[in-house]
């Protein structure tokens, strides 16, 4: 047996191309047809004029693309493949972006990146890729980039903010901060002892930075605390992240408490991500019209009739009433209630020519006002019974201390318990389960595979962008799997560089589809 010959000291005659060391399959032909099909009209106006050049947004898009494939996120790493590895070399077009230019085109680009993901959209559905039957919408939490020790009350926030502002350059200047110097901060008394050992903690954080880097970062810990207290007065915040003011405390799956954002996708049939947002609020309920509206104006228009599938969290009197006017089929799954008894409100028969009720023991239930429900944050009309005070079934009837029969009603329940009975069939069970085929998967993709269990940024605006981006990339890798293995059944040995660039790039109608406006 002989060894392959090797050719370690020779040199090539001639300097080989990039695109020769990749193979002819590879998908990053795709995404360098896709990207630069895109308009960078606004991009070149931004930059023209004196001053020193640019890197064209294209390079750090496509290298941000390319990184989420090979989970590879971080901007160092990034950075370091545009001089190491020849697939990035070729998508930076022999460029090396510093990792700083990298990052901030993630964070300071979100208008471009949201419109670049809606066009990946658009070109599944030109290319006829969408399977538009049957819609599901699901969310999942991601925790944010930020530390739960981090975290102040606004009591708190106000004594550190004027601590930074006043004595934080002079505290620096000591060898040592002793316990009652705390106790010179203004407001530091009124605060309990579990807030004065976070206020320490905090300020000798702060002392130690400047310590370390010097008096410069102290307007970069100003302006994070007043972002910090601006959160809190706009959202009437408990307590707040100093790192990520914007992010909040969220349940995950393992039950964990702990600072995140709440992303939310809408896939068709085949799991082609059509609409994406992160929003912070830990519950779902109101992301259900929002992800209907950007999906409606992504794909052109909703198929009449069209399956929708959601989970419980979604479950929304008010929501429900949205399918409805949209004429969508929607499947919500409604919880399981405890066991029923004779005198559930379901039981209880309306007639709208008298706006009262008739109990199961044919004595009326008349309105008697409105009332505002703390809890589900609404108005509710309320229903009084007459004759409970002489009604045999009172206890099984009511715990009302006053031994009369109260029933709230809160808009749109017609379409809620109309809901109700539709998830109790069969059939709506099985429309529904095509759901765990279809988001969930790609919520396991994002996580499992391409590795975004927390978020590399901070603040909403740019949390989004890099969902998008991560969304923009499993798009452009399932338009790729999908023509690839059209092609293979077409008996074409596979997708070539060559017809990626020719057959896959976008038609005169794509491209005029694909402009991006900034």
């Amino acid at each position: 047996m002989a060894y392959i010959q090797s050719f370690k000291e020779q040199t090539w005659l001639l300097p080989p191309s990039i695109e020769d060391l990749i193979p002819e399959d590879h998908v990053c032909f795709l995404i360098e047809s896709l990207v630069d099909a895109l308009d960078y009209s606004s991009f070149d106006i931004r930059y023209s004029g004196a001053g020193h050049p640019a890197y064209h947004p294209r390079v750090p898009l496509k290298l941000l693309i390319m990184g989420v494939l090979d989970r590879v996120r971080s901007s160092r790493r990034l950075a370091r493949n545009a001089r190491e590895n020849v697939v990035y070399m070729y998508l930076s077009e022999k460029l090396s972006p510093d990792f700083r230019t990298i990052s901030d085109f993630r964070k300071d680009n979100a208008e471009l990146v949201k419109e670049a993901f809606k066009h990946t959209v658009t070109l599944g559905r030109e290319e006829g890729l969408l399977d538009l039957s049957h819609l599901s919408t699901d969310g999942s939490k991601i925790k944010a980039n930020a530390a739960n020790k981090r975290i102040l009350t606004k009591e708190e926030l106000a004594v550190l903010l004027g601590f930074v502002e006043g004595e934080l350059e002079e505290w620096a200047k000591q060898d040592a901060v002793e316990d009652k110097q705390f106790g010179e901060l203004r407001g530091y008394d009124q605060l309990k002892d579990k807030s004065k050992k976070s206020v320490q903690k905090a300020a000798q954080h702060y002392v130690k930075q400047i310590k370390e880097k010097g008096t410069d970062c102290k307007s970069e810990i100003e302006d994070r605390l007043k972002a910090a207290q601006q959160e809190v007065d706009a959202s009437e915040l408990k307590k707040v992240s100093t790192t990520d003011p914007e992010s909040r405390f969220m349940k995950n799956k393992k039950g964990k408490i702990e600072l995140a954002y709440n992303p939310q996708l809408t896939v068709d049939r085949n799991g082609f991500i059509l609409a994406n947002d992160v929003c912070q609020d830990p519950c779902d309920t109101d992301q259900l019209q929002p992800q209907v509206l950007q999906t409606e104006s992504n794909i052109g228009s909703l198929p009449a009739h069209v399956r929708w599938s959601f989970d419980a969290g979604y479950y929304e009197s008010e929501n429900i009433k949205i399918l409805s006017d949209k004429t969508i089929d929607g499947y919500v799954y409604c919880q399981e209630k405890g066991e029923e008894t004779p005198y559930d409100k379901k039981y209880f028969l309306y007639d709208a020519s008298k706006d009262e009720y008739l109990c199961p023991a044919k004595s009326r239930v008349i309105f008697i006002g409105k009332a505002y429900d703390k809890q589900k944050n609404k108005t509710a009309r309320i229903y009084k019974g007459t004759q409970c005070a002489h009604c045999g079934a009172r206890k099984d009837c009511t715990q009302s201390r006053t031994g009369f029969r109260r029933i709230k009603v809160f808009p749109y329940e017609e379409e809620r318990n109309a809901m109700i009975a539709k998830m109790g069939t069969a059939e709506a069970k099985t429309i529904y389960k095509v759901r765990q085929q279809t988001v969930e998967p790609v919520f396991g993709d994002i996580k499992g595979n391409k590795g975004m269990t927390e978020f590399l940024t901070r603040g909403i605006k740019s949390v989004r962008s890099e969902f998008n981006i991560v969304c923009m990339a499993i798009n452009i890798k399932r338009i790729w799997t999908i023509l690839r293995d059209k092609a293979r059944e077409n008996n074409t040995g596979g997708v070539s560089k060559g017809r990626a660039k020719k057959d896959f790039a976008p038609s005169p109608l794509n491209t005029q589809l694909l402009v991006i406006g900034c």
